[in-house]
């Protein structure tokens, strides 16, 4: 979520002035422009419809997530949400709860492993959790 008109912004400046190929403008103007914060929000929100048991069943999963210390540094919730992700599915990889060859989609990481990993944790709702990823 972020506001109304973010998306034709970031269209304009990445695609129609090209500042996709020069990302250190791009940088320069988002760094004097854009004040930085530590209080932001990520929300994750998901809902999905299918059947089980051959019953219709709607499930939905929502969490927010916010800025914490990490280490000796706090961080804010976009760069705990932006790494953990990546640095859950390489340590899945790098432990073979991922297999080490070959394409793997999205989907066919198991929401109760990626969750349980000591990165993707992050994204953890603890009493939705477990009936979500059974």
């Amino acid at each position: 979520i972020r506001y109304p008109g973010h998306a034709a912004i970031m269209k304009a400046l990445l695609n129609d002035l090209g500042l996709r190929h020069r990302r250190d403008v791009l940088k320069d103007i988002f760094e004097s422009a854009l004040p930085a914060t530590l209080q932001d929000v990520v929300i994750v929100f998901v809902t999905v419809s299918g059947r089980k048991n051959g019953r219709l069943l709607q499930e939905t999963y929502a969490n927010k997530i916010y800025a914490k210390r990490v280490g000796n540094k706090v961080r804010s919730a976009i760069q705990i949400t932006t790494a953990s992700a990546i640095c859950a599915v390489l340590d899945m990889l790098a432990d073979g709860t991922l297999p080490a060859k070959g394409f793997v989609k999205q989907e066919d990481i198991a929401l109760d492993s990626f969750l349980a990993n000591r990165f993707g944790r992050a994204y953890a709702q603890h009493e939705m959790v477990s009936r979500l990823a059974g």
